[in-house]
């Protein structure tokens, strides 16, 4: 596999893992909601009600914790997006090997890998 294909398929990954965790951070969004709902409707029973409540404000922090997830991986993909797009040149010339080292280089500087 080449690097250019390597960081289109983890560009892929990262994109689809983003996809993932904004659909499951509405999942728990509704599912909050609706814990929310149940709980000011049991005000008879103050057990059952915290119980909601409590559901209720686990299902939130799991919610943010996946849309933080899904920010990662998009921000990740951004970075990898112009690295993934570059054009592909002869892998047995002088000049193409020139290239991938710079373009290794310029992807470890942008990835914090190493300093510039």
């Amino acid at each position: 596999m080449t690097f250019e294909k390597f960081l289109e398929h983890h560009a892929h990954h990262l994109k689809a893992s983003a996809s993932h965790h904004m659909a499951r951070a509405e999942e728990y969004d509704k599912s909050s909601k609706s814990n929310g709902v149940i709980a000011g409707e049991h005000h008879t029973n103050q057990v059952l009600a915290q119980e909601f409540r409590d559901k209720s404000l686990s299902d939130a922090a799991s919610a943010q914790h996946h849309r933080s997830r899904a920010k990662h991986y998009i921000d990740q993909h951004e970075k990898l997006a112009p690295a993934s797009d570059a054009t592909l040149v002869n892998e047995h010339s002088d000049a193409a090997d020139d290239l991938r080292s710079a373009a290794h280089d310029s992807f470890a500087k942008r990835m914090g890998w190493i300093e510039a």
